[in-house]
């Protein structure tokens, strides 16, 4: 009853904080494209891409750095991982992510001190014709803009059941005469629940940053002052724009079957050493909220299934209000993917994942990504 009790009141508190936040950053479709580093919203790794980013309770380890950097706490050691992305499969854009965590072990008193995490996101946006207003049809050559951030993550586990996160990123946007440089601060928690803590809600507050602005030789113009006779050379102050701040709320919970470290007898007679590590077979269902500030709210609802943690598929999909009549986001709704976990030994934990992910775009011939993690 206590541990009802306890779960209860944590799940109002949550609640009322996301509903309290959401009546200042409620999404308006009227905002939309007024923000800066729109890539920020795109996420850049394999697994989590496989159901619509919906894990912002159950995502752990490095892909926890996009949705809920609270999950990052739940990785043991080290954790690396290598996604490239062909984002909207046709038009030369590739997103590129590294990631490593590494745990801080404990202090003297035992208690352990945290997971430090690293991670790069590259987006290649191809070569793009320059046009000029004397040369609207171009001819005169390519630019390749180069759009990249960077993020140190923290994250810790405070009990058994709590577990947050933060990060602090430093976000880059560059062509050969124009840069804009910016910071933004994501922060998030994740509360697990449960006789073998399958029930899990998380809350993440992402992209909250000081303005950005575009500077460099590529906004000045030559011409003529009023009453002068003397050509000049003019600068232009590029306008401000805002993070594209959102809040997000998680909700999932992990139907557990069998575990593949007891003889089938044992099995059959008590589950109380079933875990999401050692179950022989676990149905995640998972749904989120998310709150944009720029852009049209987002509800997304997903399912994992994993065997022996050795194969998992998911599928996911995304809804946002008046999506079948006028879409405004680049994806259509559903995702799908998988992933191999190999492990590196008899009798451990550690393993190689290989993890694949689909999803369906308005425009193009959809997203693939493909990547790999080392989870020690």
């Amino acid at each position: 009853m206590k541990s009802i009790y306890k779960t209860l009141r944590t799940v109002s508190i949550l609640t009322m904080l996301v509903f309290t936040i959401h009546l200042s950053f409620a999404g308006n479709k009227d905002r939309s494209g007024q923000a800066a580093a729109q890539h920020l919203l795109i996420s850049p790794w394999g697994a989590s891409n496989g159901w619509g980013t919906v894990g912002i309770s159950s995502t752990k380890g490095i892909e926890a750095t996009f949705s809920n950097v609270a999950g990052m706490a739940f990785t043991r050691k080290t954790e690396i991982a290598y996604t490239n992305t062909l984002y909207c499969y046709g038009s030369s854009t590739t997103v590129n992510a590294f990631g490593i965590v590494q745990s801080l072990g404990e202090n003297r008193s035992g208690d352990h001190r945290g997971n430090l995490g690293i991670s790069a996101m590259i987006l290649n946006l191809g070569d793009i014709m320059i046009t000029t207003v004397d040369n609207p049809e171009g001819g005169i050559g390519y630019f390749s803009p180069m759009i990249m951030n960077l993020a140190l993550s923290y994250a810790k586990s405070f009990s058994d059941a709590i577990h947050a996160g933060a990060t602090v990123k430093l976000i880059s946007e560059t062509t050969s005469e124009i840069t804009a440089t910016g910071f933004a601060i994501d922060a998030g928690i994740q509360y697990v629940a449960g006789r073998h803590d399958q029930f899990q809600i998380g809350v993440a507050l992402k992209n909250i940053g000081l303005p950005m602005s575009y500077k460099g030789d590529g906004l000045d113009f030559r011409g003529y002052a009023e009453n002068s006779n003397l050509l000049q050379t003019f600068s232009n102050r590029s306008q401000s724009y805002e993070m594209p701040a959102l809040l997000s709320l998680g909700l999932s919970y992990d139907f557990l079957f069998g575990n593949k470290s007891k003889s089938a007898s044992e099995t059959n007679i008590s589950n109380e050493y079933v875990t999401r590590e050692n179950s022989s077979h676990r149905i995640t269902l998972a749904g989120a909220f998310v709150s944009n500030a720029y852009s049209k709210d987002q509800f997304i609802v997903g399912i994992e299934y994993s065997l022996m943690n050795y194969f998992q598929l998911r599928g996911g999909y995304t809804i946002e209000p008046g999506m079948w009549t006028n879409n405004t986001s680049v994806y259509m709704g559903p995702s799908c993917g998988t992933s191999v976990l190999i492990p590196l030994g008899k009798n451990t934990k550690s393993r190689v994942a290989i993890d694949y992910a689909y999803r369906f775009t308005e425009k193009w011939l959809g997203s693939h990504s493909i990547g790999a993690r080392i989870i020690l």
